[in-house]
């Protein structure tokens, strides 16, 4: 009866891996699906990555997915000992960065991604992924194997999923595992140099590179579908209109490009940007937030917005600008701060 079942759960799970990956977010679903887990994944840690909606209903969000989840984890001996929102580990290129570091300090050897909407086809609403942590700030490479499993029901999966992982007999050596998960927002504070709220004045001197990012119509959208290679491959029209208010030396620069390089070109300064909810992003950049802020909550705590900085390259320095600008979309985002730039220098008279 025994060999019955995991035949018939081994049918299921084949069917699984043939189906479309699309249910996972880039660079995920272009992963090779295998049908077993990865072998360190029962002996050292794992972080978990979950690309779902912030809010999705009154009595569910995306940290009530993770704690389902996190129960399998604990049942099958992986030890999950830090849960991270997609958007906040990717908000941007400065906090996949210093992640990265961190999770490399921890000994994280493992990722898992939880993946999850309703939008999404009707058998595909949701996907587990399990694979190797490539120490890199994209986190896994498109070459490497992945476990995957998806379906159209969370709670369903996840009983699934640790049914195959005891029939399999996986044979763990974590046995300190947390009974809660531990969740964290993106790297935290992401300010290595002086942090200033304002403009660095030799913006009119000094060359800024400006990263081509995606054009992006439904700027509402998570950035948990978005990825350094579609930023390739954006044509940068919206861009550049935005970016003939700037009143100084600017130019393009591929997103891809290490920051020493943009320097070596001639570049001290580079524009960057993150996005997140406006608490996560006053977290990652050090602003101080008040108690009425503090007690906002809803739609406005977990729509996602863009916030745009400078950054100094050779120091590390950013200045933040003299007024909170964010906007939910990229381009009210950076005509904000150009316009707030051009006011600091008195263009705008």
């Amino acid at each position: 009866m025994k060999h019955l079942v995991a035949a018939v759960l081994t049918l299921i799970l084949s069917s699984a891996y043939a189906q479309e990956t699309a249910v996972f977010p880039e660079p995920f679903h272009r992963l090779t699906p295998m049908n077993e887990l990865p072998e360190t994944v029962m002996y050292t840690k794992t972080m978990v990555l979950v690309d779902a909606p912030m809010v999705i209903s009154e009595e569910e969000t995306w940290r009530t997915f993770a704690e389902t989840a996190h129960r399998a984890f604990q049942e099958t001996g992986i030890d999950a000992v830090a849960y991270y929102h997609l958007q906040d580990a990717r908000a941007g290129r400065d906090v996949s960065g210093l992640l990265t570091d961190q999770l490399i300090k921890r000994g994280i050897k493992n990722v898992i991604l939880l993946s999850y909407s309703l939008q999404r086809s009707s058998n595909q609403r949701c996907g587990l992924l399990i694979t190797t942590f490539n120490e890199k700030a994209s986190f896994v490479s498109p070459e490497q194997s992945a476990y995957m499993m998806t379906g159209n029901d969370w709670g369903a999966m996840m009983d699934q999923f640790e049914k195959y992982a005891l029939l399999n007999q996986y044979q763990t050596q974590n046995f300190l595992i947390s009974d809660l998960p531990e969740f964290f927002t993106g790297a935290g504070n992401v300010v290595k140099g002086r942090r200033a709220e304002g403009f660095a004045q030799d913006l009119k001197l000094d060359k800024l590179a400006i990263p081509r990012w995606p054009e992006d119509d439904n700027a509402q959208a998570q950035i948990a579908s978005t990825d350094t290679a579609q930023m390739l491959t954006a044509t940068g029209s919206r861009l550049e209109q935005v970016m003939q208010a700037y009143p100084f030396e600017y130019g393009f620069v591929d997103p891809a490009t290490d920051e020493d390089q943009i320097r070596q070109d001639g570049s001290p300064f580079v524009l960057m940007r993150l996005q997140s909810t406006k608490e996560n992003l006053k977290t990652m950049l050090g602003y101080e937030e008040s108690s009425s802020e503090k007690a906002k909550s809803g739609e406005e705590a977990s729509t996602p917005v863009y916030k745009y900085y400078v950054k100094h390259i050779y120091t590390g320095d950013i200045y933040l600008g003299n007024v909170w600008d964010a906007a939910p979309r990229w381009d009210d985002a950076l005509y904000n701060h150009i316009q707030h730039l051009r006011d600091d220098f008195n263009l705008n008279q």
